[in-house]
């Protein structure tokens, strides 16, 4: 059964510029090294981490990231007190490791770091048992303002050579209540980090996780942190969203069907933060292949159907005003080594664990990845309209700074719907064609791809305007919708 639906847009000309994997907007201020150069800090397009480092692997590093038009990285490694300063005792640091880490990153890639005393899975000692607190608050701060003095690229007391400062700084991780003092962690960090760098931006640490019980437990666990920092020392809210492929990238609750999102702007409202606080997605996932039953049981998802999800997770967030998202854990599978969520949520295979065909092989999210940089680099990010989202049908609309001209992206959720296609009547206007190019490449396996061969594996086609009306016919795939030149 096709069903036939109208949806009016605008189309003004369009030219496209490939600027190999990632576009052409930029901008100066912050978080890249230098007047004049390109850091995309804008951007909304991220990884946790951005960087391959996996032997045997012939492309570690950020060729990857850079490839697909990655712009922002956000380390595994954070910045743990007990590692740059080992002994209390000696007010020495030791910046080796994180000179390296940071030093690392290339230029166009901006740096989220994460600021901690040490792992939640080891006790080095450097905080008051069962809470988060530092051992000695003064030491604490002096590492802190030592760290970020050492990162931002001020000119003073800067690492040697640093080319890409980090002016972005998350306290800890995932923060609840079941373990004390995180608000205050969160005040001091935030006081140092602003001390040593003014322009810095501060963000907590995300609330996690899952879409099942996320309210319940979003209430139970974070909500108390926010209610004591009463609306200060936040400059960016972040929240992470895993879940699978059928639908949930909505934002929703799967327990109670609340909106996650306007849930959380609430809770924020309510407890003193102003209403246009930044927020942020540095942790989202979904999966391929089957999992081992880590969280929880979970069906077996196929490469196709990631990324069709992972390119929705990126969509829907920003018509919602979400600024950056960063999917998780990493470009390259491998993160637990347990063959659970977290090892199957990559873009490129490790070459180990079930439905692995090979190190090295890349899914096909990888090209959806990077086709969709490509497309929508350089938007007004503050201004992605929604067009539509009713009758299982999603439309909205992406503004490019440079021209002004739009980007249009569709989908259609099949698997909430009956049939095997909808047709969509846009209202064009008056131009004479528009180039449909579906988001998701024309096979069933990354590795049924030849790379070189990029991009012409995304089935396109050429619609003829008639009356300033074209008929789109909607499959699985999401499309882009532009002029053809």
């Amino acid at each position: 059964m096709i069903k036939t639906i109208k949806v009016i847009l605008i189309l003004l000309p369009l030219v496209l510029v490939s600027c190999g994997g990632g576009g052409s907007s930029h901008s100066t201020n912050g978080g890249g090294g230098g007047d004049g150069v390109t850091t995309y800090d804008d951007s909304p397009f991220g990884f946790h981490p951005a960087s391959v480092t996996k032997p045997g692997y012939a492309n570690n590093g950020y060729y990857d990231a850079r490839n697909i038009g990655v712009r922002w990285t956000r380390p595994s490694l954070y910045a743990f007190w007990f590692r740059v300063q080992p002994d209390l005792d000696n007010p020495t640091y030791y910046w080796e490791e994180y000179d390296n880490l940071y030093g690392s990153v290339p230029e166009g890639i901006n740096i989220l770091a994460n600021i901690a005393t040490q792992p939640r899975s080891y006790d080095a000692g450097y905080e008051i048992p069962g809470t988060y607190l530092p051992v000695d608050e003064s030491k604490y701060s002096l590492f802190v303002k030592a760290t970020v003095e050492r990162y931002d690229g001020d000119g003073i007391d800067d690492m040697p050579g640093l080319v890409n400062p980090i002016k972005y700084w998350q306290v800890n991780n995932e923060p609840n209540v079941t373990k004390a003092g995180y608000a205050e962690l969160q005040r001091i960090t935030y006081t140092a980090i602003k001390e040593a760098c003014p322009d810095c931006k501060v963000l907590i640490g995300g609330a996690t996780g899952f879409p099942e019980d996320y309210i319940a437990d979003f209430d139970l666990f974070y909500a108390p942190i926010l209610a004591e920092l009463g609306g200060r020392f936040v400059d960016i809210f972040d929240f992470h969203w895993y879940g699978t492929a059928d639908g949930e990238y909505r934002l929703r609750d799967t327990a109670t069907g609340q909106d996650v999102l306007k849930h959380i702007l609430s809770t924020l409202t309510a407890n003193g933060f102003p209403p246009d606080l930044p927020v942020w997605i540095t942790e989202m996932g979904s999966y391929s292949g089957d999992p081992a039953d880590l969280p929880k049981s979970l069906p077996f998802q196929t490469e196709r159907q990631q990324a069709l999800d992972y390119f929705k997770r990126f969509i829907y967030p920003l018509s919602r005003g979400v600024e950056k998202v960063f999917p998780a854990f990493g470009l390259m599978e491998g993160f637990m080594h347990d063959n659970g969520y977290f090892d199957h949520t990559g873009l490129i295979y490790d070459g180990n664990g079930s439905d692995d065909p090979g190190l090295g092989v890349k899914k096909l999210s990888y090209y959806t990845y990077k086709l969709m940089t490509e497309k929508l680099e350089g938007s007004e990010w503050d201004d992605v309209r929604t067009i539509r989202e009713s009758d299982n049908v999603y439309v909205y609309k992406f503004t490019k700074k440079d021209s002004g001209n739009p980007v249009y992206v569709a989908w259609w959720d099949y698997f909430d719907d009956t049939g095997s296609s909808k047709t969509v009547t846009l209202d064009v206007g008056n131009i004479d064609q528009v180039e449909v190019t579906e988001a998701i490449p024309n096979a069933d396996r990354g590795a049924d791809l030849d790379e070189n061969d990029y991009p012409i594996f995304f089935k396109a086609e050429t619609k003829t305007v008639t009356y300033g009306q074209v008929d789109i016919t909607l499959g699985d795939s999401p499309v882009f919708i532009e002029v053809k030149q």
